[in-house]
Formats: structure tokens, sequence, C-alpha cells
């Protein structure tokens, strides 16, 4: 996935610095699209180009960044902020910006801050599209949800099992998933168990109750899910 970023600041050192950070840890990831020392000449670049990231300094002579992004009242790029300044960090979130970072620009902070941005526009984009985005080590993995059989939750790791690929396992917690797989038949059978419903078969109570998926596997059904859990069994059978 191929990430189009734009950088304006004031201050072309600071332009340079970050194009030389975004080169060394994101090179197979992110195209340096554009840049600028002038908020006019962006703004007006903006508007012919299409990007997905854009770094933007508060602080900077005739507009600030915040009335940067007022040009932008639909815009359908992310923003990270960049400043020296910490005051401006309320009206940054209220701007629904992905991060606010102070300089001097930490590595871990602009990776991070990238992770958010990619992760925000890949659940846009996959809850239409039967897929969910998955970030491991680093890298981004773009999964079918058909192809998932169930999500196991332990402490704040959770572990994607498969129908045609070994398990994944992601730094997030359950809850996070639960949001995005719940439109695609999967129910949360447990506090610690996602199940795809295509793939249940029945249930199992002769130690504690069971439900039975149709790869084999035994998940752990709790007593007040269970009612509810049997209703949407019965629909995904036709009973």
């Amino acid at each position: 996935m191929k990430i189009n970023v734009y950088i304006l600041d004031d201050e072309q050192n600071a332009i340079d610095g970050l194009q030389a950070m975004l080169k060394k840890k994101f090179s197979d990831q992110v195209v340096i699209t554009g840049s600028s020392t002038s908020a006019e000449k962006a703004i007006r670049e903006l508007d012919e180009i299409e990007i997905d990231i854009l770094f933007l300094d508060v602080e900077m002579p005739k507009m600030n960044g915040l009335e940067v992004l007022n040009q932008f009242p639909n815009r359908k790029f992310q923003v990270i902020f960049t400043t020296a300044h910490d005051h401006y960090a309320i009206s940054a979130i209220k701007s629904d910006a992905v991060d606010y970072l102070l300089k001097p620009l930490a590595p871990s902070e602009v990776a991070n801050a990238i992770q958010r941005c990619l992760q925000r526009k890949s659940s846009s984009a996959d809850k239409s599209s039967g897929k969910i985005t998955l970030s491991v080590t680093g890298e981004l993995i773009i999964i079918e949800i058909k192809d998932i059989i169930r999500v196991e939750a332990e402490n704040n790791y959770s572990t994607f099992y498969f129908t045609n690929r070994p398990r994944i396992i992601v730094s997030k917690t359950l809850k996070e998933f639960d949001e995005h797989l719940s439109p695609f038949q999967f129910f949360r059978v447990h506090q610690s168990h996602l199940i795809n419903m295509n793939f249940a078969i029945g249930i199992k109570s002769d130690e504690g109750d069971k439900v039975l998926l149709s790869n084999g596997d035994k998940v752990d059904l709790s007593r007040r899910r269970k009612q509810e859990f049997m209703e949407e069994l019965k629909k995904m059978i036709g009973h």
C-alpha cells in the first residue's frame, strides 16, 4: 500500500529532516508527493494533487496550519501536525488531526502517527470491501474477512485464525475488532472469543458450553451470550 505524503513547514531544514526520516523508515510505503515552505503555494498544489497524509506545521507566517486546514472542509487526506508549541493541541484535536507531534520529531512518534493514518484509511475503505488491514511488526497485511474463522484475545493481543494461512497475532484488543467485524456475521461468544458464524456448526455442553466450529476448534461460550448465540445460529442454518 503506497501512501502519498505532502509536507508544509515554513522551515526548509524541518522539511529536509522529515523527508530523510520518511525515506529511511518508510521507503517501501511512502511517496513524498510534494513540499512547501509557503502556505499559499501548498494550498494551490493540494487542490491539484491527491495525497493521503499532510504533515502540517502550525505556526507559520501569514497563515497558520489550522487556517490552512480551513481551506479544505471536505478533505480526504489525514493530517499530522508538527510544531514546536503545544498550546494548539486542543484545536488540532478538534480539527480531527491524527496526531500532534512536537519538534524535534522522534522517528518512533512519526512512525506511530503514520501507522494510525494507515489504519484509519484502511478501516474506512475495508468496511465496504469485505477486507481488514492488520498491522504486524510494522507491516500492514490486508485480509479477506471471509477467510477469518475466529479471533481470540489474550490481554492486549488478538490472535486471528484463518482458513488459508497461519495465525496472526496483533497488538490490539478484541474490542477494537468487534465493531469492525460484527457487520460480517461475527459474534462475540465470550469475552475472549469472536467467531465467524459461517463456521459455527453447533454447541457441545458436556464440559461447559463450547461452540463447535467446522475446522474442529471448540470455543468457550459464555452463559449470558448463549441464548442470543442460539438465535443467531438458527438463523444461519435456516431453522
